[in-house]
């Protein structure tokens, strides 16, 4: 039996979770956005294989993808400090993986 509360969320509704993940805003104030309990959103956060923690973490991968490309660009045309910002995101990013695969098992 699962603990979780039974609930629809629409195709509109995963959009506005990726955008304003996206943007940095938290679970709370998403659900708050959506009209939906504060609870049954965490549950459903929470719930790595959910649709809702899918689009959450699709929406900070597209922002954080989004910033990379263009310190990568930038970094490409000779400005050497956002080489320096893109080769040390890139260091975070891969140490995150490192840390998600020995602590967790997530393939990186």
């Amino acid at each position: 039996m699962s603990n979780l509360i039974p609930i629809s969320v629409s195709f509109e509704d995963m959009e506005t979770i990726k955008n304003m993940a996206a943007c940095n805003f938290s679970p709370s104030q998403i659900a708050l956005q959506l009209g939906i309990k504060r609870q049954v959103f965490l549950s459903l956060y929470n719930d790595k294989e959910s649709d809702v923690r899918q689009a959450y973490d699709a929406g900070v991968l597209g922002t954080t993808l989004a910033i990379m490309e263009k310190q990568k660009e930038l970094a490409e045309s000779g400005n050497i400090t956002a080489a320096q910002i893109f080769l040390k995101e890139a260091d975070k990013i891969e140490f995150e993986n490192i840390k998600r695969k020995t602590f967790f098992g997530d393939e990186a």
